[in-house]
This record gives C-alpha cells, structure tokens and sequence, in this order.
C-alpha cells in the first residue's frame, strides 16, 4: 500500500471533510486535484478550478465531491448546460449502488 505524501494546508478538518463525503477511497491525486480546485473556486478563479476539478473527475470517476463543486463552478460561469450535466450525473451516482457493494433489498 502505498503511503500518503503530507500536502501542505491539509488538517484534520480537510480529512473530516472528505470522510463525510465518502472519498476515502479517491486516489491521492485525484484528491489534490480536488482541493486545489475548491481553492481557486474559493478564490472566484472558476475557470482555473474547472481544469483542476475535471482532471480528478478523469482519475476518479465517481468522485462525488468534485461533481458537485464542477458543477457549482459551471454554473458561476454561466454554462447552465454543463452544470446541469453535472447534476444529472450527481443523480445518477446517489441512484446506483457504488462498484462493490449490495443494494439494500437485493
């Protein structure tokens, strides 16, 4: 197993953040990806952030977290259709049970 490289300016709130949000399991590069990318949507930089957030969705297709903020980015920027792209896909990754695991009532 491979060990996880400390990136700099993630805590323990970072960690709690991507626990709640069920990323546990996203490779370490797709999670920078993430973080730098909600960094520059915090910085109003959403062109910037859509390139970041995108390569963590190429990684980790079924990275939730970076969905949602892609989408929010889009949306900022005015593309109303890729953001509602976005939400579909939201809707269908909450719809679908996760690679590996039972649906309730199977």
């Amino acid at each position: 197993m491979q060990k996880e490289a400390a990136v700099p300016g993630w805590g323990e709130n970072t960690r709690r953040e991507m626990n709640m949000y069920g990323i546990t399991t996203v490779p370490l590069e797709a999670r920078i990806l993430y973080r730098k990318g909600l960094d520059l949507s915090d910085q109003q930089k959403d062109e910037a952030a859509v390139r970041y957030l995108r390569q963590a969705i190429i990684i980790a297709p079924r990275f939730f977290g970076a969905y949602q903020a892609l989408g929010i980015c889009l949306s900022r920027l005015g593309r109303e259709q890729d953001a509602a792209d976005c939400r579909y896909r939201l809707a269908a990754m909450a719809a679908a049970p996760a690679p590996g695991r039972a649906q309730a009532g199977a």
